[in-house]
């Protein structure tokens, strides 16, 4: 952490960190919200959302609604869902709207005791020329049977939400979450094999007897930062969060499957462009790995870019660059270089760091379509394509993807759906120095099934009434575990130097495994951002080690306020 703040120290010299009194700053909305949603399906079927680059999430809170008030004024053309689906990013977003237009804010006709929940969206709200204020609770409490366990599935979140702007300058955006969790039987595997929580930091054991939990788990989220417009066009936040880059509902590149990281962000956008520079503090390993006592964990970082450039409102291209160092704490400045390719700051200084390259694409099309696509090169050599002595080569590591989504399937309203690809080839994410793996608090930064995979993943999304939600979804996966004691590039943690064969490497190779996940929720929207919902998840794991074979079943019903669900299917 002290390495990033030595970067506030160094930016204002470069001229990097000069903050004018521009209006414009906008906190970002929660990676899972359904605004995320709802702004994509705009950005499909309309041309409305032309400065909006989907492929950098979160999405800020002046886009939303900045499109939500120009589709409005197509209100005619607009289906009554659509249009529901406005009425929630204006309400949800309103201390935009205020400034934007204060007629269009919605006012409950009577607030709590005067004060509370003065808007749908909020439970107390401050709003005058120089300061905004938003703040709201968070809960989340659900409770089910898992199938051949005595134990309930378990989740009891409790949190607070705040967010505000001040002076036009500076805007900033808290959220903590106590959680108590006992997960189904797949998840508690994963926690064991790799000592940590998906999506979380540091944790302890937890049991209930209330709620006949045992070997359940307790911890806190926290996304927290703060920002502010250094021009018209360039923005930087500071803080811990996550990012999510690409179209898909996997990321090659970064994804928020692991823990919030914590970053230093600015966002460019001009013309046709959106330039996102984003560096990252990282732990190589978690705190329940055994280390020296009264110690700190290690530090790495990653400094990475990612160009989107909009040829056309339903046509772009991108490119991404990513590098991972550790300097025993030490920053390496040269990679704050902000329009250099980062292999050839690994030349000049001399360094082997693990450096990685991406490419994207996305096409809307007949404003119901999307064809998206990514491609990973984290090392390649094209001989070893088509050389019959080095076919296989392990440094050969890349991976790709390929989705298309579909809103508005066969003329229902807001029925969408989703059909993913995704592969990639064993050692990907991993270096000769298992520091510099391309992994956070042991968990992946990108994809949650690490590395030697091919995945499909298909996704139903189905909205009936202003008040009715459901979603479906299926993952298949055919990956290769690796054996006891041997390294065949599932697990990008271990050193690749450990490697068993330098030739002949396949995806999927090692202990062959399937893997069936199929999910459906319903949920009802009770109040604004306030759902009762049910899931019941169905997993089977069949692997060529038959001891490792895994059959996960289970029902949940809960209540959920201001709380979005990170699901955890791999």
């Amino acid at each position: 952490m002290r390495a990033l703040w030595k970067l506030l120290i160094v930016l204002p010299a470069t001229g990097w960190f000069w903050l004018p009194a521009l209006p414009g700053q906008s906190a970002t909305m929660p990676l899972e919200a359904p605004a995320q949603h709802i702004l994509d399906r705009l950005k499909i079927s309309t041309d409305l959302a032309h400065g909006l680059h989907p492929e950098l999430r979160p999405f800020t809170r002046r886009d939303a609604v900045q499109i939500a008030l120009a589709a409005d004024s197509l209100a005619q053309q607009l289906s009554p869902l659509t249009q529901n689906d406005l009425h929630y990013l204006l309400d949800d977003n309103n201390e935009w709207l205020a400034a934007a237009d204060s007629l269009k804010v919605r006012k409950t006709k009577k607030p709590l005791f005067g004060v509370f929940y003065r808007t749908p969206a909020n439970l107390f709200e401050v709003n005058t020329p120089d300061f905004h204020l938003r703040v709201n609770p968070m809960l989340q409490v659900a409770l089910g049977p898992e199938q051949d366990h005595a134990s309930l599935v378990f989740l009891n979140q409790r949190g607070l939400e705040v967010r505000g702007d001040l002076d036009g300058r500076v805007y900033f955006y808290t959220n903590i979450l106590e959680t108590q969790a006992r997960f189904p039987n797949y998840v508690n595997q994963w926690i064991e094999s790799y000592q940590s929580v998906p999506g979380a930091g540091f944790y302890k054991k937890y049991n209930s007897t209330t709620f006949q939990v045992r070997n359940g788990y307790d911890f806190n989220l926290a996304n927290a930062y703060i920002g502010a417009r250094v021009t018209k066009h360039i923005d930087v936040q500071l803080g811990h969060g996550q990012h999510h880059i690409g179209n898909g509902y996997r990321s090659l590149w970064l994804s928020n499957v692991g823990n919030y990281t914590y970053f230093l962000k600015f966002n460019t956008r001009v013309w046709r462009l959106h330039y996102q520079n984003l560096f990252l503090e990282l732990s190589p390993i978690s705190t329940a790995v055994p280390r020296p006592p009264n110690t700190l964990l290690p530090k790495k970082y990653v400094a990475a870019h990612y160009l989107n450039f909009q040829a056309s409102p339903n046509l772009a291209f991108g490119f991404f660059e990513a590098t991972v160092f550790n300097r025993s704490r030490q920053f390496e400045l040269q990679y704050l270089n902000p329009v250099i390719l980062y292999r050839s700051v690994e030349g000049m200084i001399g360094s082997p760091d693990n450096v990685l390259l991406g490419f994207d694409g996305r096409w809307n099309f007949l404003r119901r379509f999307q064809l998206y696509g990514q491609l990973l090169i984290d090392e390649f050599l094209l001989s070893a394509v088509y050389k019959p002595e080095e076919k296989g080569w392990w440094g050969n590591k890349f991976g790709w993807q390929a989705g298309i989504k579909y809103i508005n399937a066969f003329g229902l309203d807001h029925l969408d759906l989703q059909l993913e690809y995704n592969t990639v080839r064993p050692y990907t994410y991993s270096s000769f120095d298992s520091l510099n793996s391309y992994t956070h608090y042991n968990q992946p930064l990108a994809h949650p099934l690490w590395a030697n995979f091919k995945e499909i993943v298909g996704i139903a999304r189905y909205q009936p009434h202003p008040h009715w939600y459901f979603t479906a979804r299926f993952l298949h996966a055919r990956t290769g575990e690796n054996p006891e004691s041997e390294n065949l590039g599932a697990n990008p943690l271990l050193g690749n130097s450990s490697r068993v064969n330098d030739y002949g490497n396949i995806t999927g190779q090692g202990i062959r495994t399937t893997i069936n996940l199929f999910a459906l929720e319903a949920r009802w929207q009770l109040w604004h951002n306030l759902y009762l919902e049910t899931c019941f998840l169905l997993r089977q794991k069949n692997s060529a080690d038959t001891s490792r074979d895994l059959d996960t079943r289970y029902l949940t019903l809960g209540i959920r306020w201001n709380v979005w669900n990170r699901n955890r299917d791999f």
